[in-house]
């Protein structure tokens, strides 16, 4: 079975170090614009690991990611130029806010509280400036494009032609509606960015026909059409990845995250500083977190001009996101007797997930199961409050009670402004 099914199972010890020793290494773009998000002693500590590979012919990108690179490189030596003047004007702002807040406390000496604050501040706005002054200014001199020029020259996929990028959007309608990854997560984009993750995957794929080489793809994209999730741990590609290159390049697939594979390129000969690894799982981590509330205020605005035009539907993000969170909670409590009462509450949440999302919604139908989900709210509740619970399952079952929230107060707007979806 392990060999007909073999894009469910993870790589043995032996699979990884062959695979490691015989694969080609592509980017993704997040993972080279971050490169401008790092200290430079990380920047240096990584791109000595990235020439070993050049000069044993395993490092390559796609023409997309090379594309996307350059698009998006400006915006960010901006952001973090920008950064600097934002904490002086918070600061600032800070300042005034007291002043016009509290002028007239009757307790305060206003003045003398101005001028200790005015006077503590002054050192970290010293250091700001300081920390400006000193940013490398990369729109005049900018030493990463230039190592990452010379790191990818012979490393870079073709461009494809008008006609082939026609014919994979063309495909990539049908892939998305069957949510075939990768990129159909990207499917609220405009048409000039929706696509952009299946080109790539697509030069992946002409890539390893081409080599004959397994692939490990070092990405940061974290949306899952690219990874296997349970209880919000990464735990592969998803299986339809490694399957999808197998059957149309006959070679294996894995996804590592750039701290990761920093880590794993240790050896003896091949030390990299703690610091360096840490630092990168710090930034990987912050734009992650970026990303998602970028994209739940995306989901959240789209919501509410739904709801403006009258074309309100329900979205499944947070019905999703509560089913992960419910299994979590059965699956880490350990007496039978609990699990059972748990799982009943899980497949009514099931069964109310299905009729919602699926379902032809209005104001009826939302009240009602509105008024199903707070039942399940108030068993959670009690159940936390009466049952001996290990500190893992409590803190599952409070962050799902908080999401919970979260969906009522959807089905609150959907009931107040009707639905003609």
């Amino acid at each position: 079975m392990k060999k007909t099914f073999r894009e469910y199972h993870q790589y043995t010890d032996k699979e990884f170090k062959s695979l490691w020793k015989n694969c080609l290494f592509v980017f993704d773009t997040n993972t080279l614009l971050n490169m401008y998000r790092y200290s430079r002693k990380t920047v240096d500590d990584y791109f000595k690991v990235l020439e070993k590979l050049k000069k044993k012919k395993q490092l390559w990108i796609p023409y997309q990611v090379g594309y996307e690179f350059y698009e998006n490189r400006i915006n960010v030596i901006s952001e973090y130029e920008k950064s600097y003047d934002e904490m002086l004007e918070i600061l600032e702002c800070t300042k005034k806010d007291i002043e016009n807040k509290y002028k007239d406390h009757p307790f305060l000496d206003l003045k003398d509280i101005n001028t200790r604050i005015t006077k503590g501040l002054s050192s970290a706005e010293v250091a700001i400036k300081q920390a400006k002054d000193n940013h490398p200014n990369w729109l005049v001199k900018d030493d990463v494009l230039e190592k990452i020029n010379i790191l990818f020259d012979g490393s870079l996929g073709a461009e494809y032609s008008k006609e082939e990028i026609d014919k994979i959007k063309k495909e990539g309608v049908t892939r998305y509606s069957n949510k075939t990854p990768p990129g159909f997560k990207d499917i609220k984009k405009d048409d000039s960015k929706k696509y952009g993750d299946l080109i790539l995957w697509f030069q992946i794929i002409d890539k390893a026909k081409e080599s004959k080489k397994p692939i490990i793809f070092i990405s940061g994209d974290v949306k899952e059409d690219w990874w296997l999730e349970k209880n919000g741990k990464r735990l592969m590609p998803l299986p339809q990845l490694k399957k999808e290159l197998c059957e149309k390049a006959d070679v294996d697939f894995h996804i590592y995250t750039a701290d990761r594979f920093l880590k794993l390129s240790e050896s003896d000969e091949n030390k990299i500083d703690e610091k360096t690894i840490k630092e990168v799982r710090k930034i990987r981590e912050l734009e992650e977190k970026k990303i998602n509330l970028k994209r739940k205020n995306f989901n959240i605005n789209r919501e509410h001009n739904l709801i403006k035009r009258g074309q309100y539907y329900f979205s499944p993000h947070l019905f999703d996101e509560l089913e992960n969170q419910f299994l979590g909670i059965i699956d880490s409590q350990g007496d039978i007797s609990y699990r059972k009462e748990l799982s009943h509450f899980y497949y009514r949440f099931k069964e109310l997930r299905n009729r919602s999302v699926h379902g032809e919604f209005s104001k009826k139908s939302s009240s009602r199961i509105y008024h199903e989900l707070e039942q399940i709210y108030q068993f959670l509740s009690n159940f936390i409050r009466s049952r001996e619970l290990s500190p893992n399952t409590s803190k599952k079952i409070k962050v799902f009670l908080r999401t919970l929230k979260e969906l009522t107060h959807e089905l609150e707007m959907m009931y107040q402004y009707g639905n003609t979806y």
